[in-house]
């Protein structure tokens, strides 16, 4: 940490005295260097400012009078170049964004650790070194350029010989050497082995009368010194040509050379830099453009100079820019930021933030001074940022579960409504967010069962974070929550993404299907043994009586002997269908409906059209070949042999249409009911099947008329 050389004095600007005096104890804590004034109000503090020596100013944002942003441009008009270090609780990009753009010269959001007064106090000492650095820096140049201003020229006199008979004050100072002490040295004492051989061939010209010569040399001092001096030198002649003096003018011009390297260089700076420098006169005229603005903007350097600079603005910019500049050459403002869009050499509309400086009446440069900073792929970002955020707000706040997503220092980031419904939460989403959300989740736990469980649960996922779907929390008055969790990837670290929802209905649903599987079981069973032992006797006296007698009342005995056996059989496939259905899996439609097809009694009585393009439905295979067996067999039973039966493809699911006579629109509600048929010799089962099986995997099965007037029957597996 480079520390200020000297006591730094803080100006800490916060409306809450007892934080005020906390961070002033830290901040004095943390360094001997540093002394803090405290103010509660930004005019006392603005007053302090004007009456005291201020080295830094730390202030809070959200203050009553004026926020921080408005107190920072107010000591930007008293002292431009202060240092001023926003220490805010209320942090956003916007804020952030804004306080940049003002030109704050630190950003700190306020947290619960005491670490950060470490890190304020770090920030403020290195803006004050960087400030006190930069004063130092300008003071010396100011004084470098006056004295290379107003400096005469050094005079160094040689004789004939070229030995040295007189140096001027400033030649003195200049190599540090007095008079006496080189009166009667040659140049070589004073040339740097580098500049030997150039001063040679110098010296020899001179010797030979041959007038004045200019050259720069490196020269080294009385200490040892090497500096670089520009030499005029002239020789003196008689009358008759020969050589009587030679007369070498010079000056110091190592700073000048150091100078023009730094120029050298900014000049390959301003090439290379990602803003492009301009300068408008009053009119808007442009007067100079640095070189960048060819690699930036494709222009030429310099085909602008001369164009009038709000003629390249777009026109929907114009208004904002016209207005910032006005701002400028009325004095209202000393500099001004605005986005706009500018036309690049190639037609194009680039986004530029402009930031617009007051140099109007600076001697050398008489205009306004833009910095252009080519921000398009940011903007486009940030728009795109912010239509995903208006669409996941969007989404997020109609979503049908509770959601709540939390940082990585386990603090609110958003909510919904529907949380708020499911634990009864006063206010609205917006008041929890930047709130704790462990001390969230112990005010809500008592609405559990076990509520210390329900708090452990969250503890142990936020440690370590793991993906978890759907576990189930019993609540105090009777219902169930189901809780999901998936970690989610911030920038600063893991964040966590909890999902809530109340599945009361679906867990009293589910109870009541496991009792009524065991009611079918249970009914399976006694058809299973009381009827068909008592169908199995009766089959066997009937087959001893067709022995010994030929009589057609015992056909009739038969017959309807087998259709109690239909019935039976019907009875328990319609039981074992309401079962819960076994693993699922990926099921080629076409090959379920063939191999129900081909299990169907009646299969050469029908004809059957499979999807023209692959289907795939993810189900129970045995159960579906089960569920489209009885609606072909249904289909062969209602319309007769010779029906076609097409099966394909609808949204969210598959249909199987006939082209019999269809059912009548009045008894379309009681299809499904158990025992229900058009057909004399028909158990009434098959559709009920169908729609256990149906509801087993979560399907909704519906009756329609098909297009040829048949019966329509659609599956919709995607609820």
């Amino acid at each position: 940490m480079s520390t200020p050389t000297g006591t730094v004095r803080v100006l800490h600007v916060d409306d809450d005295p007892a934080l005020a005096e906390l961070v002033a104890t830290y901040l004095e804590r943390e360094s001997d260097a540093i002394e803090v004034l405290t103010e509660h109000d930004p005019a006392a503090a603005l007053d302090r400012l004007e009456a005291g020596d201020v080295d830094c100013v730390v202030s809070d944002y959200d203050m009553p009078g004026a926020d921080g942003l408005e107190l920072l441009e107010a000591v930007r008009e008293r002292r431009p170049d202060l240092p001023f270090i926003l220490f805010t609780g209320k942090g956003s990009e916007e804020i952030a964004s804004e306080a940049i753009t003002a030109g704050v010269t630190d950003y700190l959001q306020k947290e619960r650790s005491p670490e950060q007064y470490a890190v304020l106090a770090n920030r403020v000492e290195n803006a004050v070194a960087q400030h006190r650095s930069q004063t130092a820096l300008e003071e010396s140049q100011q004084r470098l350029s006056l004295f290379i201003e107003q400096s005469p020229l050094g005079v160094l006199e040689y004789d004939e010989n070229f030995e040295i008979v007189g140096l001027n004050d400033t030649g003195e100072e200049i190599l540090g050497y007095t008079e006496a002490e080189l009166r009667g040295e040659s140049w070589e004492r004073l040339v740097a082995d580098s500049s030997y051989d150039d001063v040679a061939e110098v010296t020899d010209r001179l010797a030979a009368a041959e007038g004045g010569y200019h050259s720069v040399d490196e020269n080294v001092r009385k200490d040892g010194e090497v500096i670089i001096c520009e030499w005029h030198n002239r020789v003196v002649t008689d009358d008759d040509g020969d050589v009587v003096a030679v007369f070498s003018l010079f000056q110091d011009v190592t700073d000048r050379k150091r100078h023009e390297r730094e120029l050298e260089q900014y000049e390959a700076y301003l090439q290379a830099s990602t803003d492009v420098i301009t300068v408008l006169d009053r009119s808007r005229t442009i007067r100079y453009q640095s070189p960048s603005v060819s690699r930036i903007l494709g222009y030429d350097s310099g085909a602008l100079v001369g164009e009038d600079a709000f003629g390249y603005v777009h026109p929907a910019d114009r208004e904002e820019a016209t207005a910032a500049f006005s701002a400028l050459l009325s004095g209202e403002t000393e500099a001004a930021t605005v986005g706009l869009r500018f036309r690049a050499a190639d037609g194009e509309w680039r986004w530029l933030e402009v930031r617009a400086t007051d140099h109007l009446d600076h001697p050398e440069v008489g205009g306004v001074v833009t910095n252009s900073r080519d921000v398009t792929e940011r903007h486009e970002r940030e728009q795109e940022l912010r239509e995903v955020n208006a669409l996941l707000s969007t989404l997020v706040g109609t979503l049908p579960v509770g959601v709540l997503a939390e940082d990585a220092d386990r603090s609110v980031l958003a909510a919904n409504d529907r949380l708020f419904e499911l634990f009864d939460l006063p206010g609205d989403p917006a008041d929890v967010v930047g709130e704790d959300c462990e001390r969230l989740a112990r005010q809500v736990s008592d609405v559990f069962a076990d509520p210390e469980g329900f708090v452990e649960r969250i503890d142990e996922l936020t440690a370590e974070p793991r993906s978890v779907r759907n576990e189930t929390l019993e609540l105090a008055d009777g219902r169930t929550f189901a809780r999901s969790h998936e970690p989610i990837e911030l920038e600063d670290g893991a964040g966590h993404l909890w999902v809530y929802r109340d599945v009361s209905e679906r867990m009293d649903h589910e109870r009541e299907l496991r009792r009524r599987n065991r009611r079918l079981n249970e009914f399976a069973s006694v058809v299973s043994h009381d009827l068909r032992s008592p169908l199995n006797v009766a089959s066997g006296y009937l087959e001893l009586l067709e022995a010994e007698y030929d009589d057609d009342r015992l056909e009739r005995v038969e017959a309807a002997l087998g259709r109690m056996d239909d019935i039976v059989t019907e009875l328990l496939s319609l039981a074992r269908s309401g079962r819960d259905i076994g693993a699922t899996e990926p099921v080629d439609l076409a090959e379920a409906v063939e191999a129900a097809r081909r299990t169907t009694a009646a299969e050469n009585d029908l004809e059957v059209l499979l999807p023209a393009e692959p289907v795939t439905v993810e189900a129970d295979r045995d159960r579906l070949r089960q569920l489209v067996e009885n609606l072909l067999a249904n289909a062969v039973e209602h319309a007769g042999p010779g029906v076609t039966v097409r099966v394909g493809a609808m949204e969210g699911g598959f249909y199987v249409v006939d082209d019999g006579p269809g059912i009548p629109e009045g008894e379309r509600e009681t299809v499904f009911d158990p025992g229900y048929s058009t057909a004399g010799d028909g158990a009434g089962f098959g559709l009920s099947i169908v729609e256990q099986v149906a509801d087993a995997h979560g399907w909704d099965v519906t009756l329609h008329e098909g297009e040829a007037g048949g019966a329509r029957f659609e599956i919709t597996t995607e609820r």
